[in-house]
């Protein structure tokens, strides 16, 4: 199994809750990948969870993730650094249309699920060239144990060859919105593996993108998306319960089934 895992991290030097998830699975391959000049403080942390620590001279996570799509070997998956697990047990049945299913219940990953889990990600990126696991919000709209051409976030995995095929850096942040939108445009659904979900607790935590990311850059960022992939993504004004200083914020809707429909019609007709 050729599988790599990479965990950018910026400014968290004491705890990682994705590293913490992977403790006990020895497997795949495990990289912190942190600011070059962040790398003195991050080594206890990253020799106290026995993974590799991979210095980048690229600033911010868009020239992040494009080196670690160029220092990866083939298939490679990237996880925001403050994530949680869970999966969703087969004998809960899926949803019927658009009706939630309020049976489907999270439960938490033991190591032998998280391994489980990668594997899933690894086999699906034999069929697709861009894999991510399902937000925890959400999930039980969805069906068992995957969807197409959905909204993908925070576990994004990928073939290197198609990744690094997208152009990179036409955004400071939502990077991950423009490579899956550029490659569904060419033609490559995405698959988001839905028996299995992650989550974040809190949007703007210290740390990450917090150390650079304003109301302004967020908000910039978000209409030139709009302007590269119009008019399958709009803008919006988005609240939530949980988001701190980002709790109000200028947000994307994106139109992800709407734009590889239109790909299908144009390669038809």
């Amino acid at each position: 199994m050729s599988l790599q895992v990479y965990i950018p991290s910026r400014s968290r030097f004491d705890r990682s809750l994705t590293l913490e998830a992977l403790q006990g699975v020895n497997w795949p391959e495990v990289y912190l990948v942190v600011p070059l000049k962040q790398v003195p403080q991050y080594k206890a942390l990253a020799a106290r969870m026995k993974v590799k620590l991979l210095g980048c001279a690229k600033d911010g996570i868009s020239l992040t993730r494009q080196f670690i799509g160029q220092h990866a070997r083939d298939k490679f998956l990237m996880l925001d650094d403050d994530l949680r697990f869970f999966h969703r047990p087969r004998f809960i049945s899926a949803p019927q249309g658009n009706v939630p299913n309020e049976k489907a219940q999270l439960f938490k990953n033991d190591p032998t699920q998280m391994r489980q889990m990668l594997i899933m990600v690894e086999k699906r990126l034999d069929s697709y060239v861009h894999v991510a696991i399902s937000a925890r919000q959400g999930n039980n709209q969805l069906p068992w144990p995957m969807e197409v051409n959905n909204r993908p976030l925070r576990a994004l995995a990928y073939r290197k060859a198609a990744f690094l095929g997208c152009k990179h850096g036409r955004t400071q942040i939502m990077e991950d919105f423009d490579v899956t939108l550029q490659l569904i445009g060419k033609g490559h659904s995405n698959a988001i593996i839905t028996c299995f979900a992650q989550d974040q607790q809190q949007t703007q935590l210290p740390g990450g993108c917090s150390d650079y990311r304003t109301h302004e850059l967020h908000e910039t960022n978000v209409k030139k998306l709009a302007q590269l992939h119009a008019p399958f993504v709009t803008v919006r004004s988005k609240s939530n319960k949980t988001g701190g200083e980002f709790g109000t914020r200028t947000e994307a809707t994106i139109y992800w089934k709407k734009l590889h429909a239109s790909v299908i019609k144009e390669s038809i007709g």
